[in-house]
């Protein structure tokens, strides 16, 4: 190499010698690797520096390398010092030191995945890996310390010992997924991360899993296109989401003294397949020997070789009902669920029938929490004091189940009078609790009316972030629905405009203010930081005067003054600007231009993200079609981040939705001649463009389409069918329950009597 040129030269192995040669050349002899899978391969060449070396208790140099001036600013020291602080917690986690002398973490500018696990030399997008201090927010310094835990978990489950072939694909992705939460807790112990656990993986593996085009986690390989669509929420998410459940059955979550059954079970399992590859098999039996010792006295023999396989071989889950059984008795039972399961095209045989060994962790008033398996083609009654009507029972504790809980009507009253009354839960159960009402609303097992129910009951009580942005989610949701139904979407915005209006004063106005000196400084404390943020936010989308005010005037500054935005902010101030009425604010285009501008000369990737996410909300045809139009440029925008902008950014509002499948429509062969190497954002580009859709006519009109360009999706293939499935379910949603969210809503007044003082103003992109 020309030294000059391109100072870092990095492989998996430390460098050994450097060597002067002729003209200029460098030759560099690298140390002999420890035997390892060839797809961890790595090498980089590059004009790039390397941040100062963070050293592990067991000698290990750490350190974070990236454009220079990224470095120089300083971007690169949190990643690298969590990277060490990550790797000394793995080792007691796995209960095996870390093997290399080494450990690399490099920023790539232009890179398609979020991150690749190469032993000892990973490499990053870099809104993955870098974070200045000064200019990204909280949610930035979360996601970096979140991805490095994630590859970091892979030095060992991955690369120490690698699945045997790509079918078990998801041992490797969904351990990591579950490890990170681990990781990022024990790096960052104040941020209470764990809390986020079940708002993330479950609720994405649901958003797929609910469906028919869903798949098994492990499933058969013969083709490159499998190994692909394995890259996706099943693999991670449910992989995570499982293991969760797991660890509930291994040791249960509020068992006393605590136990690492779970853990030691993978501590043998990294131990007994070091430096060779196992099948998922393999961990089963492991879990299945430490259960069978130290388990099976408490909660029942077991064999958890098959009941891990009645949830890896079989795609779905279960929902478990709770009846009334007799005046002393509760019935639980199972049944497969389904957003539709009246649609059943493409639907799989299951060696199990859709039939599942089902942990369950359930308490009975303010008894202590106990443990029951209920087998597949059986049911299992509780013992249940009817005659008191202060008794309640409540099943899967801290939400850790991978299952849905569909109590009867007086269950469900009783329950819900506990919680008004002193019964607290934890913020997992009480997420849990909220999405999974909402996933029985979808299914037509629950009326709209118990879900909107539980939001008035969570919003008197809860004061915790996690809940407050389910009940966001869940609203959100429901206008999602509606949105080719304007008039019905603007008053269901108006219902909750309160909602926002309180958050807004208690958690958000003391904090963004139009005069800016007036203001006080965000709290430092992690979740009270992302609430403040998170309630402002709220407030902006639904347009409380104040706030917009705030941001309006805010954003004239940045114009005018070039006044920097705080970047926790950031997002917030851009996003109100670009979602007002064009017509009504014709400026509104001068001022697109004028973040696109910014977007061309940002040298910031997490910068970058937050402007064309906010030049997407923009509420002009013309103006979308033109964006969608520069993202082909790869002169102007990054091939890695093209389709991230195209099926996300552009598509977060109606009209954005309908700009970007007409978009789509005209250009496929194009998309799909320039993007052949972005695999992971073809699928993202798929679903995002089409899933939200809820009508018959697109539904035709983009099965028609593909109708003969099937082969032309590739890997994408499978987030097409998902999409497909998420469309019928959305038609079917709208059939069952648009009438509910009519009768929802409150009386309009006379218009010959009375005067309506709802809010006119509306933000248009917050759906």
């Amino acid at each position: 190499t020309a030294e000059n040129d391109y100072p870092l030269v990095l492989w998996n192995m430390p460098v050994q010698e450097k060597t002067a040669v002729e003209d200029g050349w460098t030759k560099f002899k690298f140390g002999t690797s420890v035997k390892m899978s060839t797809y961890l391969l790595a090498f980089i060449v590059a004009d790039f520096k390397c941040t100062e070396v963070y050293t592990t208790n067991n000698g290990c140099k750490v350190r974070t390398c990236g454009r220079p001036d990224a470095i120089d600013a300083g971007a690169g020291d949190y990643s690298a010092e969590k990277s060490r602080d990550i790797i000394q917690h793995y080792e007691a986690f796995y209960g095996t030191d870390f093997p290399l002398k080494k450990m690399d973490s490099v920023a790539v500018p232009d890179f398609s995945a979020g991150a690749m696990e190469n032993w000892g030399l990973i490499l990053y997008r870099e809104t993955a890996l870098l974070y200045d201090n000064e200019k990204d927010t909280y949610n930035n310094k979360a996601r970096v310390n979140t991805v490095i835990a994630h590859e970091l978990a892979h030095q060992w489950f991955g690369n120490l010992v690698t699945m045997e072939w790509w079918n078990d694909l998801w041992l490797n992705e969904g351990f990591a997924s579950y490890v990170e939460w681990i990781g990022t807790t024990k790096s960052e112990p104040t941020w209470n991360y764990l809390d986020f656990q079940t708002y993330s993986d479950k609720s994405r593996a649901y958003s797929i899993d609910s469906y028919m085009s869903s798949r098994p986690t492990s499933i058969d390989v013969s083709k490159p296109d499998d190994i692909t669509a394995q890259f996706d929420s099943i693999s991670y998410s449910k992989g995570s989401a499982l293991l969760v459940q797991a660890k509930m059955f291994m040791d249960g979550t509020r068992s006393e003294p605590k136990t690492e059954n779970f853990e030691n079970a993978i501590r043998k399992y990294v131990e007994t397949h070091q430096y060779n590859n196992a099948i998922q098999e393999d961990l089963y039996k492991k879990l299945h020997e430490v259960y069978s010792e130290n388990r099976a006295s408490v909660v029942g023999d077991m064999n958890i070789v098959e009941v891990m396989n009645t949830w890896t071989l079989q795609m779905n889950f279960p929902v478990v009902s709770v009846r009334r059984y007799s005046d002393e008795l509760i019935v639980l039972s199972q049944r497969r669920f389904l957003i539709s399961d009246s649609d059943t095209s493409g639907d799989k045989s299951s060696p199990y029938g859709y039939q599942w060994y089902v942990p369950v962790e359930y308490q009975i008033s303010d008894g202590d929490v106990q443990f029951a398996w209920l087998k597949p083609h059986s049911t299992h009654l509780i013992h249940f004091n009817y005659s008191d009507p202060n008794a309640f029972i409540r099943l899967n504790i801290e939400s850790a189940g991978y299952y849905v809980v569909d109590y009867d009507y007086d269950l469900t009253e009783r329950l819900r009078t506990a919680i008004k009354g002193s019964l607290d839960l934890s913020v997992p159960e009480v997420q849990g609790m909220l999405y999974d009402t909402f996933l029985l609303i979808s299914a037509g097992i629950k009326p709209m009316s118990e879900g909107l129910a539980l939001i008035d009951l969570v919003q008197e009580k809860e004061d915790r972030l996690v809940p407050l942005k389910e009940i966001s989610r869940q609203i959100n949701g429901v206008k999602l629905h509606i949105a080719e139904k304007e008039d019905l979407a603007k008053e269901w915005k108006k219902k909750y405009y309160p909602m926002a209006e309180k958050l807004w004063e208690a958690h958000g106005k003391q904090y963004f203010k139009k005069d800016a000196t007036a203001q006080e400084p965000l709290p430092d404390g992690f979740q009270e930081r992302l609430k403040a943020i998170f309630s402002v936010e709220l407030a902006c989308g639904y347009g409380v005067e104040d706030c917009v005010e705030a941001a309006s005037s805010k954003f004239a500054s940045y114009v005018n003054d070039d006044t920097a935005l705080l970047a926790d902010f950031r997002r917030t101030i851009l996003n109100t600007v670009m979602s007002r009425n064009v017509t009504e604010y014709p400026e509104t285009i001068q001022d697109w231009e004028f973040i696109w501008q910014k977007f061309l000369s940002s040298k910031s990737a997490s910068e970058q993200q937050v402007l064309y996410y906010s030049l997407g909300l923009i509420q002009d045809e013309a103006t979308l079609f033109k964006f969608s139009n520069l993202c082909m440029d790869p002169k102007l925008v990054r091939p890695s981040d093209a389709l991230y902008i195209l099926g996300r950014s552009i598509t977060q509002t109606r009209l954005g939705r309908q700009v970007s499948w007409k978009f789509m429509k005209s250009n496929w062969t194009r998309i799909t001649e320039e993007f052949t190497d972005a695999l992971f954002a073809v699928d993202a580009y798929i679903e995002g463009v089409l899933s939200s859709f809820a009508d018959e006519d697109t539904l035709k009109q983009i099965t028609d389409f593909f109708s003969s360009r099937l082969e032309s999706l590739g890997p994408g293939r499978a987030s097409y069918e998902s999409a497909i499935q998420s469309i019928k379910g959305n038609i079917a949603w709208l059939e069952k329950h648009e009438s509910a969210v009519e009768d929802s809503l409150p009386p309009k007044p006379d218009p010959d009597g009375g005067d309506d003082n709802g809010d006119d103003e509306d933000n248009e992109g917050d759906e």
